[in-house]
């Protein structure tokens, strides 16, 4: 009887292993994690307003300004569609981009970032100065809006 058992022990531990393997290998979505000084949700629309000192980090990316507002793709949904951030933007990929600015808008979904306002690019010792840049975060492309004294260092 300690045969019989076992056996369906061992059968049933390796299908858990088996189905818990194939659980890890499924994409799994970035998680949005953020601070402030205050912190406001609106279930009814789907909003989310941070204040004072904001930071989140979402995948590579991280976002800082003193006001922020991410809304979801729907009232029933979590997931987090578009961020609109201002006063005091620093965007970065934690690698070797970064900018300032005034106002930042991001498409989640789209993986797009708008920057408008006094933009401050810089990629390693290279500094652009524009009035809007738009980065889209798949190709890596950076398109500019009235460039001023800006530099590129080799």
């Amino acid at each position: 009887m300690n045969k019989p058992l076992l056996s369906f022990t061992n059968i049933f531990l390796f299908l858990l292993l088996f189905h818990g393997t194939g659980i890890s290998s499924e994409v799994k979505r970035d998680v949005l994690r953020f601070s402030s000084d205050a912190a406001q949700i609106k279930k009814g629309n789907g909003i989310l307003h941070l204040s004072g000192k904001v930071k989140i980090s979402y995948g590579q990316y991280e976002i800082r300004s003193d006001l922020l507002m991410a809304k979801t793709s729907s009232i029933d949904s979590s997931v987090i569609k578009i961020i609109e951030a201002s006063k005091n933007i620093y965007f970065s990929n934690n690698k070797d981009l970064s900018a300032k600015g005034d106002k930042l808008f991001m498409d989640v979904e789209k993986k797009f970032v708008s920057i408008e306002g006094n933009v401050e690019f810089s990629q390693g010792k290279s500094i652009i100065r524009a009035e809007k840049i738009n980065v889209d975060l798949v190709t890596e492309t950076v398109d500019f809006e009235g460039i001023k004294d800006s530099y590129i260092k080799n």
